[in-house]
């Protein structure tokens, strides 16, 4: 049995459409409790009511949690469909401790959202990553270079942009914030892509854009536009943060695990992000922001979820 056939199945049945009905007409501030979801059927629930042209968050009480949901919608809605959004420090203000892999995730998911057209999308968080404020929109569109297919570009304009990005310049692209030039073909890696892009230039017009494999350098498939954006974890640091939710379209339903369990989480990190701006705040360590300007409080976070439809699941209503 495919899994088009699976889904079919619960999707036709009366339970399951009476549920997705109810999310479908529910107003934002509206928020309701599903019983019963045990296993695996939570994310077959979230994958059968799934409406066209309507984002789902999906908030878990915990990162490994998070996974097991991501891989299991990836089975059953396809890879492009869900995204992982991580949180990027291992701990509040220790700065030096990030993951730059979960740095360029959290770039793709700010970028799908701000060029969000429609398409079927499910993003999967927990509390920590979910606390932790983003580069603000209107800072993020500013540094955005977005290249398309028929643009007439100069080359070396968008050279001059990506060394203002302090993107670096190398042979071989292999890595985020890198690029390359070869006649008239461009590569480079942005901190918002999965994989580098190729850009074919004929004269000063845009020709083609494929992604492509960093090892084998193979094309992967042909794209109509890119979007080049710079490391917000450092080159726009000095920005000012916003919540996470501010990215999401108004019309997005969130799925909340054991909300009081996540509050919980949410309040221990701000507490801790708090202590250990206190202890440096004597120090000579510059910090950038206070602890309300990095983190959200469990106020914010509650005030946010008010703007949404809210799906609660799990033992606790």
């Amino acid at each position: 049995m495919i899994v088009k056939e699976f889904l079919s199945i619960y999707k036709s049945d009366g339970i399951v459409q009476h549920i997705s009905e109810q999310i479908r007409q529910a107003k934002s501030g509206q928020s309701f409790h599903i019983k019963g979801l045990c296993g695996a059927l939570d994310t077959v629930l979230m994958a059968a009511t799934l409406p066209e042209k309507t984002p789902y968050l999906i908030i878990c009480e915990e990162k490994e949690e998070a996974q097991y949901f991501f891989n299991d919608l990836q089975s059953l809605l396809g890879d492009a469909s869900v995204i992982l959004f991580p949180m990027s420090h291992k701990k509040p203000y220790v700065w030096e401790e990030v993951d730059n892999a979960n740095v360029l995730m959290r770039a793709e998911v700010l970028n799908v959202l701000s060029n969000f057209a429609g398409q079927s999308l499910v993003i999967v968080t927990y509390p920590e990553a979910m606390t932790e404020k983003v580069i603000n929109r209107k800072s993020l569109v500013k540094n955005t270079l977005s290249i398309r297919v028929g643009d007439k570009i100069d080359r070396n304009f968008v050279a001059e942009t990506l060394n203002e990005y302090d993107f670096e310049r190398t042979d071989f692209v292999y890595e985020a914030g890198q690029y390359s030039v070869r006649g008239g073909i461009l590569d480079v890696f942005s901190y918002a892509a999965e994989y580098p892009y190729r850009i074919d230039f004929f004269g000063d017009e845009v020709d083609s854009i494929r992604t492509f494999h960093p090892e084998t350098q193979l094309s992967i498939q042909s794209v109509s536009a890119m979007h080049l954006i710079p490391d917000v974890q450092t080159k726009l640091i000095q920005e000012t943060r916003e919540s996470f939710f501010t990215f999401l379209p108004a019309n997005t339903k969130i799925w909340i695990k054991d909300q009081s369990i996540i509050f919980d989480v949410i309040e221990q990190y701000f507490e801790k992000g708090q202590a250990a701006y206190e202890a440096n705040s004597s120090s000579d360590i510059n910090l950038l922001n206070k602890p309300e300007e990095r983190w959200e409080t469990i106020k914010s976070t509650k005030k946010q979820l008010q703007e949404f439809v809210c799906v609660e699941f799990g033992k606790r209503a």
